[in-house]
């Protein structure tokens, strides 16, 4: 690859990466926290979290609606409408200058996939057809950066899941390709339009070890002080404010990089998911080394630490093993506990959970306190220890969400926050949210219950929450803007 083919314009102070558009068929925006606008006023008042999960990275946005057909067990997409035709021609010149100026290898596998259109059908063994959808974007991260693509998240299609990809820095250009699954209760023909999926730069340098709450005292210890008797007293007629004051504290201040609505917290806001996005620190500052996160784990079915081994980069569409040395992304997937249903009428979202279990997981969390800081501690305690155990936390009557406070806790180094991605279901989302995990840190999975009187069921052991620790100047970062030589 001549990865000097491309003239860089239109440089940004936090560009982490360069952006080429060689058809015009995608654009790269970014999101408000509050959505524009479309989100509940209490939400923009109040849940930080959420708008910090909105606004996170950029979306791939499509400029020209797309058609997807389901056939005989594959999937075919093209431009809807009059943009067809001109679109195909458009394909065709890209193609050409992309080989000519050596951003495609000729004969390459990125160019023989291309070269069959804007999307093809591929499969994962035995499971359901994917479709492969090129933006007609390229993308090279900075070096020391990966570039992660994931879904739309908090403002989505739900009619498809879009599957997480790590594109690995080897200094060339990679075709931007969202690989998607069309869900089963999606109509034959279905038009996408907006934003079809989010990319973001993460640091590849992470390392997660678990322990037990034996072995990280403290941070039993900020849960208690920060969930206090004062807080409950407080909490049962306005905002406490309190979250913020930690974390202002704690990392040097909050940027607020939600957009409009950030200010503010409120009675779900503050737990749900932290307010992250505080403090000044950076992936230079961890430069010497890997950061070192623990998993501190509280209770039964403990969360799982899992590494990315496959990245996509210039030699083709399909992932392959990373082969990075020390280098690795390490990431935790935190899965349910406890089985329950839920069910939303419009009005009420009542969770029905298996009791025993619950009862079972409560005891052992409290069983874990109490044999690190001694039964004193529990009863000096018993609202920070009942918050944690009962699992459960409804929003207010109206809404269909509510979240699931896992057992186990996150720290981060100085400067660094985590994204929790959420992991979707049959009838329900798990969103997306940021927490400040260096200040504070339980991470809830906030589900948002897409049916309506028939419930949901989440089985133990379903997956909710993906975790990526991830520095906090990398949650707003930009691109900057190449081009073709004779553009």
């Amino acid at each position: 690859m001549a990865a000097a083919a491309a003239v860089v314009v239109a440089a940004a102070g936090d560009a982490r990466f360069e952006v080429l558009d060689a058809l015009g068929l995608c654009r790269l925006t970014r999101r408000t926290g509050d959505l524009d606008g479309a989100v509940p006023l209490r939400v923009a008042k109040a849940c930080v979290p959420l708008l910090e999960g909105n606004a996170f990275g950029l979306q791939i946005t499509l400029a020209r609606p797309i058609e997807v057909w389901r056939r005989l067990g594959s999937l075919r997409a093209e431009p809807a409408g009059e943009h067809r035709e001109a679109l195909a021609r458009a394909h065709r010149v890209a193609l050409t200058r992309l080989v000519s100026q050596g951003f495609l290898a000729p004969e390459g596998a990125w160019h023989r996939a291309l070269r069959g259109g804007l999307a093809w059908t591929c499969r994962k063994g035995l499971g359901p057809p994917r479709l492969r959808l090129w933006t007609g974007l390229l993308v090279r991260p900075d070096p020391g950066l990966w570039l992660r693509v994931a879904g739309a998240a908090n403002r989505r299609n739900a009619l498809i899941e879009v599957s997480e990809a790590y594109l690995a820095d080897d200094g060339a250009f990679v075709p931007l390709v969202v690989e998607l699954r069309v869900r089963d209760e999606a109509p034959q023909r279905l038009q996408l339009e907006g934003e079809i999926g989010c990319i973001a730069p993460v640091l590849p340098d992470v390392q997660i070890e678990a322990c037990s709450l034996a072995d990280a005292p403290e941070v039993g210890r900020t849960h208690a002080e920060f969930y206090d008797a004062k807080y409950f007293a407080v909490k049962k007629g306005q905002v406490t404010r309190k979250y913020r004051r930690l974390v202002a504290g704690t990392a040097g201040g909050r940027n607020a990089s939600a957009g409009e609505g950030s200010a503010g917290e409120g009675s779900a806001g503050e737990e749900s998911a932290g307010e992250g996005s505080t403090g000044e620190g950076s992936a230079g500052e961890e430069s010497a080394g890997p950061a070192r996160v623990r998993l501190v784990v509280a209770g039964p079915a403990a969360p799982e630490i899992t590494e990315v081994t496959e990245v996509t980069t210039a030699a083709g569409p399909d992932p392959v093993p990373w082969r990075g040395g020390a280098r690795r992304l390490a990431s935790i997937v935190v899965r349910n506990a406890v089985p329950f249903r839920a069910t939303f009428d419009g009005h009420t979202l009542a969770v029905a959970p298996d009791a025993p279990r619950l009862a079972d997981g409560a005891a052992a969390v409290e069983r874990a306190f109490a044999r690190t800081f001694g039964d004193d501690f529990l009863a000096a305690n018993r609202g920070a220890l009942w918050y944690l155990t009962k699992y459960f936390t409804p929003h207010p009557p109206g809404e269909p969400h509510f979240f699931v406070k896992p057992w186990a806790f996150t720290r981060t180094p100085p400067g660094w926050s985590s994204l929790l991605d959420g992991v979707h279901g049959d009838g329900y989302d798990v969103m997306r949210g940021v927490v400040a995990t260096d200040a504070f840190f339980a991470t809830p999975a906030v589900f948002h219950v897409r049916r309506l009187g028939a419930p949901i069921e989440v089985p133990e052991g379903a997956p909710l929450l993906r975790i990526v620790p991830i520095p906090r100047d990398l949650l707003r970062a930009g691109f900057r803007e190449a081009r073709f030589r004779d553009a």
